[in-house]
């Protein structure tokens, strides 16, 4: 089974299981929202591995009037996110691979939770590149992602912790079961590695203004 459909057959779940499968859930997209400082209140948004549209939900509290792309490849997932944001307008959806879409205009803001993870390292760095001329100047790059330690000690250690928490959680067994599944597709990256790239592919503002032992958001500004 593929990544696209394997997030297929979690599309009637995801939303309801995220904050029991991420411990730090409310930091996590609240932080990443708040770091995003664009002076004006319709910001052109490209959302990439949109889901259900959970990070776009958020940045709309903080920017109603804001012009925002989804892609995934998930079909479902972007179903559920054509259902909750129907009565907006301002509104496109693209069912495709990120790395290969194309697109004639560029953004203000381009964003991703929890999805560039799945890359594989030359993939990831190839869309660091390509996020970089895709974005206006001053331009916000955001990344909330999960990226792996340096210290494959520290790197256990995070990720157990990580697990206990939510196994405490109260979800059911099956459904982290099956979170678990989709989890073989994870391929994460060491955080300096990204950091780098935002540096060399012209970024001036470069940090990470949240981790939570394998959480991270990644900040770049054009």
């Amino acid at each position: 089974m593929s990544i696209g459909e394997k997030f297929d057959d979690a599309a009637d779940r995801y939303d309801k299981d995220r904050k029991y499968l991420i411990p730090c859930f409310d930091d996590f997209y609240d932080i990443a929202i708040d770091v995003i400082n664009f002076e004006k209140d319709n910001p052109k948004v490209l959302d990439l591995g949109a889901g259900t549209g959970l990070l776009s939900k958020f940045l709309l509290e903080k920017y109603p009037n804001a012009d925002i792309t989804l892609v995934d490849l998930s079909n479902n997932m972007l179903d559920k996110a054509k259902e909750r944001f129907s009565k907006y307008p301002n509104f496109k959806y693209i069912n495709e691979d990120y790395l290969n879409a194309e697109f004639d205009e560029k953004f203000d803001i381009i964003m991703s939770s929890l999805s560039i993870h799945h890359l594989k390292e030359n993939d990831k760095k190839e869309l660091y590149k390509k996020c970089s001329t895709l974005l206006n100047e001053d331009g916000i790059f955001i990344n909330a992602d999960i990226v792996l330690s340096p210290s494959k000690k520290l790197d256990k250690i995070f990720k157990d912790n990580v697990n206990k928490r939510v196994l405490s959680s109260g979800l059911d067994e099956n459904i982290i079961k099956i979170a678990n599944e989709r989890r073989k597709f994870d391929d994460p990256s060491f955080l300096d590695t990204q950091l780098n790239w935002l540096k060399e592919f012209g970024f001036k503002e470069v940090d990470v203004p949240y981790k939570y032992y394998i959480f991270a958001i990644i900040y770049g500004e054009k």
